[in-house]
């Protein structure tokens, strides 16, 4: 019950990121889909697009820490694995290094596990 509230939280919290207007950065989650299920819970890789910018991309679930992703073929890419059944909810964001600044988030994907 708590994590049900705990993920409720989190859905509303990120809701809640506006977006930047006339931003000249743009970032999407390409996969999972939202309010994709997904059955599969060893591994999903979860691909991100930046259309527009340079920087690192990174992956926040359920309102959790920052993880790198990985760039290949013209995307970003961060393997989950071992995911846990229930709802959960992704942001990604597009991240300047050198000025240790976000430049851009993406809207949030929200998920199911079975």
């Amino acid at each position: 019950m708590k994590k049900q509230k705990s993920i409720k939280k989190t859905e509303k919290q990120i809701t809640n990121i506006k977006q930047t207007k006339g931003s000249k950065y743009l970032i999407t989650i390409d996969h999972p889909k939202n309010d994709e299920i997904i059955l599969h819970k060893n591994h999903y890789a979860i691909r991100t697009t930046v259309t527009s910018g340079d920087g690192v991309v990174e992956i926040s679930i359920n309102n959790g820490g920052w993880q790198k992703c990985r760039s290949t073929a013209g995307h970003w890419w961060y393997d989950w694995h071992n995911i846990p059944e229930g709802k959960h909810v992704i942001v990604s964001r597009l991240r300047d290094e050198q000025k240790n600044r976000t430049l851009k988030k993406s809207d949030p994907v929200c998920v199911t596990v079975k």
